[in-house]
């Protein structure tokens, strides 16, 4: 398949698109597609060498503020139309044009030129959504899709594609059920469900995790307060004052303070600062250093707040399952999905510090139980969220349009 990633947020090389969209370009490149990476225009040599990148986009709609607000966005899908419309007028025939970080910006745009005849009829667009248009109203409750500016052009986007999708020249995807369902309910349309690929784990005997006496309780990625950071500074700070605390050992990534909903920053604990209990990661970790991080792990916790993450993927979740770590998770999050498909997984029932407590002793209470049974489940995690499923699924779709 000859193939197209459209990929403006590929400006800096921050950030998780480097690693997602290089995953994908990569594996589709080793299975024998032709795959070309539409970047902005300043992104470094670095990041075009990695991804195999080609600049183009002359912005970017998650850091431009000339592209954010009602105005602006209308004006950026104009902008992304022309500019991708440019790129294939002089290319040769795309068998897909891939969208893999779907925002509002682009809707329009690609509702546009799903309809332009002077885009070869054998061409088809995958849109993938990750974020959606809903707002979240609690545990167990549905989105509700509010009446304002957004939703009423998002809906004349998905209305304008409506042809174009039901007859498989578009794909609508998203990479959660809870997406998936949502999207459905607002467009009225198909929506598929696809993968998040993540890299294959490095094969490992499992010799770095922590010994039986000690168990290792990390949660990657920056500290961040939709990730439940505070919360779970909270339960460790309780925690260590018990008896019997030494059984744990913390890991956390924070490297700076993180901004609260009133404003204030949080700064680390001096208490976990000064805990030889607790190790904080203060910067960056390049693959290996993950990879390490991720190897000593007994357990990986992820106390996301619902309201962030009850649609919303967590790639951690993904490279913890595929590696055989059993997860402490929010309920009501997605990384609930990625438990059910891994058979295992601990529930932290409300966002508070005790909560996280609760969930951290359960699962201290069954270690071996969990580990035997993510170890089991960590081939699906792995074979579901991958490249191969991706690409299978792309040609699916085409085996079915064509049909």
């Amino acid at each position: 398949m000859r193939i197209l990633i459209s990929e403006e947020a590929l400006q800096t090389g921050k950030g998780h698109w480097p690693s997602y969209i290089g995953c994908i370009a990569d594996g589709l490149r080793a299975a024998g597609d032709k795959v070309e990476v539409l970047v902005h225009q300043l992104a470094p040599e670095k990041l075009l060498n990695r991804i195999g990148g080609v600049p183009w986009f002359s912005r970017n709609c998650w850091l431009d503020p000339r592209s954010q607000g009602g105005i602006g966005g209308l004006r950026h899908n104009f902008r992304f139309l022309r500019e991708l419309k440019s790129w294939l007028a002089k290319e040769d025939r795309y068998d897909w044009v891939c969208a893999l970080t779907m925002r509002l910006q682009h809707l329009l745009a690609f509702a546009l030129i799903s309809r332009d005849r002077s885009i070869p009829a054998e061409t088809r667009f995958l849109l993938l959504f990750v974020q959606g248009f809903g707002r979240y109203t609690g545990p167990a409750s549905p989105t509700v899709f509010p009446l304002n500016a957004s939703t009423t052009l998002a809906r004349f986007s998905f209305w304008l594609m409506r042809g174009a999708v039901r007859s498989g020249r578009v794909i609508l995807a998203a990479e959660t059920q809870g997406m998936q369902e949502e999207l459905q309910r607002f467009c009225g349309l198909p929506v598929s469900l696809f993968p998040h690929p993540v890299p294959a784990p490095p094969e490992t005997d499992g010799a770095d995790r922590g010994s039986a006496s000690v168990l290792t309780i990390t949660c990657p990625g920056f500290a961040r307060h939709e990730k439940g950071n505070d919360l779970l500074q909270d339960a460790i700070a309780a925690m260590i004052e018990e008896p019997g605390s030494e059984r744990m050992k913390f890991v956390m990534q924070w490297p700076e303070p993180f901004a609260l909903p009133d404003g204030r920053l949080l700064s680390v604990d001096a208490r976990l600062a000064e805990d030889p209990r607790v190790r904080l990661v203060n910067e960056s970790l390049g693959g290996d250093a993950y990879e390490a991080l991720l190897r000593e792990s007994d357990f990986v916790i992820l106390p996301y707040r619902r309201n962030s993450y009850h649609h919303r993927v967590s790639r951690v979740a993904i490279e913890a399952a595929s590696r055989g770590i059993p997860m402490i998770y929010t309920l009501g999050t997605w990384t609930a999905e990625i438990a059910e498909l891994a058979g295992c997984g601990v529930c932290i029932d409300e966002e508070t510090a005790e909560a996280v407590i609760k969930a951290i002793r359960e699962a201290a209470s069954q270690a071996e139980k969990l580990r035997n049974l993510a170890i089991a489940g960590a081939e699906e995690v792995s074979r579901f969220h991958s490249v191969a499923t991706l690409r299978k699924n792309l040609l699916r779709e085409q085996t079915s349009a064509l049909t």
